[in-house]
């Protein structure tokens, strides 16, 4: 008899309890009572509709239907690749919502919507890695989102059948369906935050920019991301395109024979065309389909039709309050998928390091710069030069573009901004680890999300270890959530004032051990990057005639327009 209500224990716990059923735009959605019995979980509702009709464009509205929609289903994907292989499907624009099991329609709680990382190519918006069972906790109500990804999200060709921004336009779909549904699961449309880590903040950082966007949240978090990154954006997508259908076996530049070929090769196929070489993955690539400037085509929404920069200095933008911050030692993640653990005995070619978002004019000019990067990066006499590289990687594709986008925001906006410097070393830093770079002090890029989320892909039976860094993360995340501000009042877990900044190098909530506050930039760094890029930064982006193109050759070297005042 003991071992029948043993048995029946075990049972209880496999089998979670089915949630009260929800009225949803599309019909009666019922989820499932979390592990926990404190929250309720809706996973894989449909937010939009994709299929042959409008494989490259924006989402079509979600289905409806009779009866009661099981929101059940934790591993839907969008297609990407894994290895060798292409997982997930087309239809994938699904979201999952988080609520407390207290909540009501009335209850009115603040809203969260977390999109994931991932370099536009791969990741997931389920609790696969990013369960929101402990945002519940703190009485909120978290989605997580899906977006097409890769070249399904994001070929950008210019025309109407592929004009690009697929992948954000759904995550727009997203955001409008949370505004007519998410009163239902007791969230407050009217107090919606918007955060996401990586491609997610770069993604954040275009749907702050965009009208399309406009009154679908009213905060912004942008973690180890921005529009500004050398890899966040398609400096020239008909190239990019072209480079694709040469893989596949067609040599064309015309938008319209493009997109006639990959129109008619199945997902797997396309993505399978695509190819890394060794030392140049993840957002190094050469070939990336990411955020693109789009094209104006009548009878289409774009996302955005001019470079961040110039959208931030009109002023024409979602004007909220902000938290920007990164991780000290973002690149450990990458510069370990490009060049292992080990620079020691090896020759580093710093011209290679060198972003597409730079033009050069002459040789000159170019080997000026590499040599100027070496002093700044490779003159440290270690015998390995590993974390050099991450130094590098650290600042060129997030921390300076980090740099820039948010001084640019303090120039014009009314609001708050939080600024964060995350340098916690813990059992959690699961990207560190599995980089192999456990050894090092600092986090590397998307360590601080293991604090946040809870991953039900695999056990975390060490997280009682990080109980105070967990509920210190989010408890600055979700008060922000619910006061625009991380810090209202000082306590032991948050004994020290969070405020916001707007000095010239601002100060950061610097999050380790123990909380303190830090400027935000390392200023040599910043001034390297600055005086490159015044100089060097592409200035054509999205769709140009070769007259264009050519123009921007001679007149490469910027007209004196200072990207960052206070280091020049």
């Amino acid at each position: 008899m003991k071992w029948l209500a043993l048995l029946s224990l075990i049972a209880a716990n496999l089998v979670q309890l089915p949630s009260p059923l929800v009225r949803t735009s599309s019909g009666l959605v019922r989820g499932r009572v979390g592990e926990t019995g404190k929250f309720h979980q809706y996973l894989g509702i449909p937010y939009g509709t994709v299929d042959e009709r409008n494989r490259f464009q924006a989402p079509l509205p979600p289905p409806k239907w009779e009866g009661i929609f099981d929101a059940v289903n934790e591993n839907t994907w969008c297609p990407q690749r894994y290895g060798s292989t292409v997982i997930g499907r087309p239809d994938c624009l699904k979201l999952n919502v988080y609520s407390p099991s207290s909540a009501t329609p009335h209850s009115r709680l603040p809203v969260m919507v977390f999109v994931h990382g991932g370099c536009f190519f791969e990741g997931v918006g389920s609790p696969f890695f990013y369960g929101g069972d402990h945002f519940t906790e703190h009485g909120v109500v978290l989605v997580g989102i899906n977006y097409r990804l890769n070249v399904e999200g994001f070929l950008c060709l210019g025309i109407k059948e592929a004009p690009g921004n697929a992948g954000l336009k759904d995550q727009i779909a997203a955001l409008k369906w949370i505004q007519e549904n998410i009163r239902a699961f007791g969230g407050d449309p009217d107090n919606v935050t918007l955060f996401g880590e990586s491609a997610g903040a770069v993604s954040t950082s275009f749907l702050i920019l965009s009208p399309a966007a406009k009154g679908l949240f009213h905060k912004a978090i942008l973690q180890s991301g921005s529009s500004l990154a050398p890899w966040g954006m398609q400096h020239d997508p008909i190239t990019t395109a072209s480079a694709l259908v040469k893989n596949l076996g067609y040599d064309t530049k015309d938008p319209r024979q493009i997109y006639k070929i990959v129109s008619k090769i199945p997902v797997d196929d396309l993505m399978k065309g695509i190819k890394y070489s060794k030392n140049k993955n993840w957002i190094t690539s050469e070939m990336l389909f990411v955020p693109c400037v789009e094209k104006r085509i009548q009878g289409v929404e774009p996302v955005i039709t001019e470079f961040p920069t110039k959208v931030i200095e009109s002023g024409n933008y979602t004007k909220v309050p902000m938290i920007i911050g990164f991780n000290d030692n973002e690149g450990i993640f990458f510069v370990s998928k490009d060049h292992g653990r080990n620079l020691r005995d090896v020759e580093v070619d710093t011209a290679d390091t060198l972003q597409p978002d730079l033009v050069f004019p002459s040789e000159e000019m170019r080997n000026q710069t590499v040599e100027a990067i070496e002093r700044h990066y490779f003159s440290s006499g270690r015998d390995n030069l590993i974390m050099d590289m991450v130094d590098l990687y650290s600042d060129i594709h997030f921390k300076f573009p980090s740099v820039v986008e948010s001084e640019l925001y303090a120039r014009t906006t009314d609001q708050p901004i939080y600024y964060y410097l995350f340098k916690y070393s813990g059992f959690m830093n699961f990207p560190k680890a599995i980089s192999w770079f456990a050894d090092k002090s600092g986090a590397s890029h998307a360590d601080e999300l293991f604090y946040m989320f809870r991953p039900h892909a695999f056990p975390t039976p060490h997280r009682s270890l990080e109980a105070v860094m967990m509920n210190r993360m989010l408890t600055l995340w979700t008060n922000f959530a619910k006061f625009s501000d991380p810090t209202p009042k000082i306590s032991r877990l948050l004994p020290v004032k969070w405020r916001p900044s707007r000095e010239w190098n601002p100060r950061a909530l610097v999050i380790d051990r123990t909380l303190t506050t830090a400027p935000m930039w390392h200023e040599p760094s910043v001034r390297l990057w600055n005086d490159t890029y015044n100089k060097f930064r592409r200035r054509g982006y999205g769709f140009r005639s070769a007259r264009e193109r050519a123009a921007e050759r001679r007149r490469c070297c910027d007209d004196g327009r200072v990207v960052w005042n206070s280091t020049t």
